[in-house]
Order: structure tokens, then sequence, then C-alpha cells
């Protein structure tokens, strides 16, 4: 009797592995393994001989569970619409059980997902600073020490960034005691995304800079925008804003203040592996106080990853101006080579 128990239990040992979940395409093929999940249109699949494996929906002709099995299921359009139900098979056809009773579903094709991934919809959090040494050659002729920092935040509907620039250079152009300027400039932007990805922008900027003209300027910013990409590392958005600026005069002259528009477009890129950064952003503005006259940035930055935080990189800005003043070039270009940190994660 003994004998007989021991070989039944070896029986049931030998018998428990051959249990498997078996999916057969519509061109006749079987697989024998384990049903994982119905996600974007594709049933995932893993079997002992190929691995993990996915086939698409409409190609599925039946698929047999080998027990019932608690789940997640969507049948509507929204990912994050999923209710808890049971899953079997009947003759290879599907058999749903919600709380509120028995779904009519025959097949696979029935469903939106089945164990789907949800999302993650935490905004991202990304700060970086760099230090910077740059040269310029045009208008002014200088070497120059500075630093930059940005602080973004970005989420689903909302973009925000608050960020910094700033420099110390001495001019070359001067015969006399040379030139040393201090200039400033942070700023905050933020933007609010609609559906199809259209957006509404709000911008601040502050500029300090002595040897300007002014204490400092105010140049606050409202207008649509549209991204044209936007993907988890690629972006690429464009908007038209409606501008003031205000400026706070130095040597007693009357403070300045008038309307304008800008024209914007700024470009970011990074590679899958994070290691390389590419930034551009370009600007056009128009002064309706002075509406003959034109100016225009553009910056460039190129960011290589030295580790799990540091980077190292290249930043090339472009000024112009339609009616510079007299003995001014149209043109001055800035090449600045960074170093400095990047780091990111998600959050509320």
């Amino acid at each position: 009797m003994r004998i007989a128990y021991i070989l039944l239990a070896m029986l049931l040992m030998l018998a428990a592995p051959l249990a498997a979940d078996e999916l057969t395409t519509t061109d006749g093929d079987k697989l024998v393994g384990t049903f994982e999940k119905l996600e974007n249109g594709e049933v995932h699949f893993t079997t002992k001989s190929a691995g993990a494996v996915k086939v698409p929906v409409d190609k599925v002709a039946s698929l047999s569970l080998d027990t019932t099995r608690k789940a997640r299921i969507r049948t509507g359009d929204d990912i994050k619409a999923q209710q808890e139900a049971e899953l079997s098979t009947r003759d290879g056809k599907l058999v749903v059980k919600l709380e509120a009773g028995e779904l009519d579903v025959e097949s696979l094709a029935g469903l939106k997902g089945i164990d789907e991934t949800l999302p993650d919809d935490r905004a991202v959090w990304d700060v970086s600073a760099l230090g910077t040494f740059s040269w310029t050659e045009g208008n002014t002729r200088t070497y120059s020490l500075g630093y930059r920092f940005d602080i973004k935040r970005t989420g689903k509907r909302n973009f925000m960034t608050l960020f910094g620039r700033g420099s110390y250079f001495q001019d070359r152009n001067l015969e006399e005691e040379p030139v040393r300027e201090r200039k400033h400039h942070i700023g905050y932007l933020y933007r609010y995304i609609f559906d199809f990805n259209l957006t509404i922008d709000f911008t601040e900027d502050l500029y300090f800079n002595e040897f300007a003209g002014y204490h400092y300027r105010s140049v606050t910013g409202l207008g649509p925008g549209y991204y044209i990409l936007r993907q988890e590392r690629l972006t690429w958005h464009v908007g038209a804003h409606l501008t003031y600026t205000y400026e706070d005069q130095i040597a007693g002259a009357e403070d300045r203040g008038y309307l304008g528009a800008r024209l914007m477009t700024e470009f970011d890129w990074s590679s899958p592996s994070g290691m390389l950064h590419v930034n551009y952003k370009g600007a056009l503005m128009f002064d309706f106080d002075e509406s003959k006259n034109l100016t225009g940035n553009q910056s460039l930055l190129i960011e290589h990853k030295l580790g799990s935080f540091v980077t190292a990189g290249l930043l090339i800005e472009h000024a112009w101006d339609n009616l510079p003043p007299e003995k001014f070039k149209h043109h001055d270009f800035r090449f600045t080579f960074t170093l400095g940190f990047a780091w990111s994660t998600r959050g509320w």
C-alpha cells in the first residue's frame, strides 16, 4: 500500500509540469507555455523552447488556459479603466467573469487589454547645473566665466522650468583698462498642455546687466504653442507670444515699457541610454515701439555624460540684430565649454 502511494505521488509530480496554456495561431502553429498579457494589440506568451513571443491578437485562433486566474481587463480606450476579473477558457474561447456577471466575450479580440502595464504618470523632475568658460567673436571679443542652472518639471498636462544664466567677462577690444562686466538672466516658463499637443505658455524673464543702460529688463510673454513632437526623450515645440518689456533705466533716464511679439522654438533630444543630450532654442523678437527693429537669439547645447551625473559639453550661442548700433555688427557668436551635473527622477 505504501508503494502504491509513493508511485501515485511520483505520477502527480511528473504530471504537474505538463500543465500549461496553449495558444493556436490562424496559421496552425501551436504554442505551449504561459499566457502573460494582452497589450498594444499583441498577445505576450512565454514558451520553454522559444522564450517570450508576441502574437498579433488577430492571428490568435484559440487560447486554452490550464486554470482559472485573476487578471485586470480593459474594454474601453482609457488604459487606466481596468477591471478586476476572473479569466478561464472553454473550448478555446475566453470566459471573463466580473463582479456584475459574465462578460460576453468569446475571443481575445473582444478585449482592449489584459494585465497591461499602467503608464507612470508621475511628473519627471530634471535638475542640471553647469559651469562655463567661453569666448566671443563679433561686436565683442571676450573671455568669459559663467554658470547655468535649470530646474524642470514635466507632467502630463503641465511643464514648468526655472532657470538662470550668468557670466563675468573681460573685453579684449579695448586698449584702455579692460572692462569687466557682470550680467545675469533669470527666467520662468509655465506651459499648460491641452489635447492634440496644443499649449498656452506664460514666460517671465529678468535681465540684469550693468553696461546695457538699465538696472534691469523684464520681458513678460503670453501666447499659444504647439508640440510638433512630444515623446519621452524627444520634443519639439513652437510658440508665438505677445510680450511686454519694461526697462528700469540708468542715469536718470525715463523708464521704458513697450509691447512686442516673439516667435520661438525648442528642440530637445536624449539618446536611449541618456548619455548624449542635444538642446536647441531659437527666438525672434519684434519690437512694436520701434517696428523696424528685429532681434534674434539661438543656442545649441551638446552634452555628454561622463558618469552617472557629471556632464561635459559645448554651447554655441548666436545673437542677431537687424539694426545694430553704429560700428556694431549684425551677428555675435559665443562658444562655451561646459562642465556640470544632471539628475532626473519621478515624483509629485
